[in-house]
């Protein structure tokens, strides 16, 4: 297999002095993983999707999950 010396950058996010610092300000207030901030990106996400509900969550596969459960096709399991 040749190697090639070329990496291809899939995605290259833009992250800048503002990003960082918003990071930073997150980290500072201790709501990591939920808080204000996740309830006004919900907020702000459904009014506009233009929809009366949204969800954060933290990888696809819980967002796939919960898509199962919302459209009522989980397993008897899961009941």
């Amino acid at each position: 297999m040749k190697k090639n010396k070329k990496f291809l950058i899939f995605g290259s996010p833009k992250i800048e002095r503002d990003e960082i610092q918003e990071v930073v300000r997150c980290l500072k207030s201790g709501w990591i993983g939920t808080g204000p901030k996740v309830a006004r990106f919900e907020k702000d996400f459904a009014a506009y999707k233009k929809t009366p509900y949204s969800a954060a969550v933290n990888s696809c596969t819980a967002a796939l999950h919960l898509s199962i459960l919302v459209a009522g096709a989980s397993s008897p399991e899961m009941k």
